[in-house]
C-alpha cells in the first residue's frame, strides 16, 4: 500500500514537472527575437500564420511582417462571403505596412465562385496594389455574372514597385484610365479579363514602359475589331484565344491582332484560325515560336472552301512575320490541307535562321509534295521532329518519294531526325528510307514506335524492322517505344534535340 502511494506521488510530481516544462518552453518561444519568430511563421501557410495572432499581444500583428502571403478560399460557409474576412486582412496589412516599411515579395489572392460588386473588387485590387508588393496575383471567378459583365470603375490604380501582375477577372470588365502607371512592371498575365474598347487596352499597355513578358489567356474583346500590342521592350508573348473570346464582337472573322514588338524573342500562340495575327516590324533575332491553330467550323452559311481559304491566309500572314525564328513548333490545324485549298507553302518566306523544326503529333496531314515544299523554306535546318501516325502523309502520287526533288537542307545541314508515332506501314518505311538515302550529314536518327494497337511493330518484332534499315546511311539509329501520346507531344513541343 505504501509503495502504491509513493508511486502515485512520483507520477503526480512528474506531471507537474512536465507542465512546468511545457510552460517554460512556451515562454521560451515567445521570448525569441521578432525576426526569428517571423522566420518561423514563414514556414506556415498564411492561414495558420494569421491564427497565431490569438496567442498573445506580442503575436497579434507578427504575421504582418511576412513577405509572402497566400490567400486561397476554396470552402466557405453558405451565409458568409470569404471576401469579408479578406477585406479585414487587407485593411490590417494596409495599416501595419505603413509602420513596418516592409516590401512584400508576393501576394496571392484567389476567390472562386463568389459574387462581389465592382466597387468592392476595385477596392480590393487597388488596396493590394497600394501595398509595397513586388508580385501580385488576384483571381476572382464571378460565374454568376459571367454573361452580364460588371464594369470596374476608373479608380483602378497602378503601382510603382510592382514587377509582376497576374489578374484573373472572370465576369468583370476593365475600364482603364490614362492615368494608370506600372513603371516597374516586367511581367503581366491577364486571364479571362474583358476590355470594353481598344482605348482601354492601349492605355493599359502604354502604362507599362518596361514590360518584357505578356500573357493573354482567353480574354474577352467587346466591340473590338483590332487588338494592338505595341511594346518595344517585349521579349516573350503568350496568347491563347478560343472562339468564345469573340462572342460579343460584331463580326468575329474581322478581328485582328497587330503585334509590334521589334525585340520579341519568344512567341506562343494557340488560337482559333479565324483570328488574323499580323506582325509588323518583324523581329530580326527571334529565338522560338510555338503556333497552334484549332479549327472550328464557321457559324454561318459560308462554304468550306471560302472558310479554309481564309484561315490559310491567316496562317501564312502570321508565319511570314516569324522568318527570323530559330526554333519553330507547329501543331493542330496550323497547316491543314484540304481538297478546297491549294497548298500555300510557296507563299511563305524562307526561314534562314531556322535550325529546329518540330511538327506536333496533332498536326494534320501533309502531302509528300507539300512537305518537301515546306522544307525548301528551311535551308539551314539541323533538327527535325516529325510525327507519322496513321496516314499523316497523304499518298498523292504513284511514284513515291523518288519523284520529289530533295530539299537542300536534307543533304547539307540535317543532323538529327526524330520520327514519332511510327506504325510500320509501307509509307512509313518509305519515309525512313527516303531520309536514310538522302540525309548525307545525318548523325542521329531516332524512331519512336506508335503506342496504337494498329501499329505493325512492337518490341517483339523490332529486330525485323531494324534489319530493313541495315546498311542504309551511316547515322546512329535508335528505337524507342512511346509510353503515351501526351508525353510525346510534350517532347515534340520542346524541339531542342533528343
Amino acid at each position: 500500500m505504501f509503495e502504491k502511494k509513493k508511486k502515485i506521488e512520483e507520477i503526480s510530481s512528474s506531471m507537474v514537472s512536465n507542465n512546468a516544462s511545457i510552460k517554460r518552453h512556451k515562454h521560451m518561444i515567445s521570448d525569441l527575437p521578432d525576426n526569428v519568430l517571423v522566420h518561423i511563421l514563414s514556414f506556415l501557410s498564411t492561414k495558420d500564420a494569421i491564427k497565431t495572432s490569438i496567442l498573445s499581444t506580442k503575436w497579434r500583428y507578427l504575421w504582418t511582417y511576412l513577405s509572402v502571403f497566400d490567400f486561397r478560399f476554396f470552402y466557405y460557409q453558405k451565409n458568409r462571403n470569404p471576401s469579408h474576412s479578406l477585406l479585414d486582412v487587407v485593411a490590417t496589412l494596409l495599416e501595419k505596412s505603413k509602420d513596418h516599411l516592409i516590401e512584400i515579395k508576393r501576394i496571392t489572392v484567389r476567390i472562386p465562385q463568389v459574387t462581389l460588386n465592382a466597387d468592392k473588387v476595385t477596392f480590393l485590387v487597388t488596396s493590394l496594389l497600394s501595398l509595397k508588393v513586388q508580385d501580385l496575383e488576384f483571381s476572382i471567378e464571378d460565374l454568376r455574372y459571367l454573361n452580364a459583365r460588371r464594369e470596374l470603375p476608373l479608380g483602378f490604380s497602378g503601382s510603382y514597385l510592382l514587377s509582376k501582375l497576374t489578374l484573373n477577372l472572370t465576369g468583370y470588365t476593365l475600364n482603364i484610365s490614362n492615368a494608370i502607371q506600372f513603371p516597374s512592371l516586367k511581367t503581366l498575365n491577364l486571364k479571362y479579363a474583358t476590355f470594353p474598347n481598344e482605348e482601354s487596352v492601349e492605355e493599359f499597355f502604354s502604362g507599362c514602359p518596361r514590360l518584357e513578358e505578356l500573357t493573354l489567356i482567353n480574354c474577352y474583346w467587346l466591340h473590338i475589331q483590332k487588338l494592338t500590342i505595341a511594346i518595344s521592350t517585349l521579349r516573350k508573348l503568350t496568347i491563347h484565344f478560343n472562339h468564345y473570346c469573340l462572342q460579343h464582337c460584331d463580326d468575329f472573322d474581322k478581328f485582328s491582332v497587330k503585334i509590334d514588338a521589334v525585340n520579341l524573342l519568344s512567341l506562343t500562340c494557340t488560337s482559333d484560325p479565324t483570328i488574323q495575327f499580323v506582325i509588323v516590324n518583324p523581329p530580326t533575332s527571334m529565338l522560338d515560336a510555338y503556333i497552334a491553330f484549332s479549327l472550328h467550323f464557321p457559324w454561318d452559311d459560308r462554304t468550306h472552301a471560302l472558310y479554309e481559304e481564309y484561315l490559310s491566309r491567316c496562317a501564312v500572314v502570321l508565319l511570314s512575320g516569324l522568318a527570323s525564328v530559330k526554333y519553330l513548333t507547329l501543331s493542330n490545324d496550323t497547316f491543314q490541307e484540304s481538297p478546297y485549298v491549294n497548298d500555300r507553302f510557296h507563299l511563305l518566306p524562307k526561314f534562314h535562321n531556322l535550325t529546329h523544326l518540330c511538327l506536333d503529333s496533332d498536326i494534320c496531314s501533309f502531302s509528300r509534295t507539300s512537305f518537301t515544299k515546306f522544307l525548301l523554306k528551311c535551308p539551314k535546318l539541323e533538327v527535325l521532329v516529325f510525327p507519322l501516325g496513321s496516314g499523316i502523309l497523304r499518298q498523292d502520287d504513284n511514284h513515291g518519294w523518288k519523284s520529289i526533288p530533295v530539299p537542300r537542307c536534307i543533304k547539307s545541314s540535317l543532323k538529327k531526325l526524330h520520327i514519332t508515332d511510327f506504325c510500320g506501314y509501307s509509307w512509313d518505311i518509305q519515309f525512313v528510307e527516303f531520309f536514310l538515302e538522302n540525309a548525307t550529314v545525318l548523325e542521329k536518327f531516332q524512331i519512336s514506335l506508335s503506342c496504337s494497337p494498329l501499329s505493325k511493330y512492337n518490341w517483339k518484332n523490332l529486330a525485323d524492322l531494324k534489319n530493313q534499315f541495315v546498311g542504309m546511311g551511316s547515322c546512329d539509329i535508335k528505337f524507342r517505344l512511346a509510353k503515351s501520346v501526351s508525353k510525346m507531344q510534350n517532347f515534340c513541343k520542346k524541339c531542342y534535340g533528343f
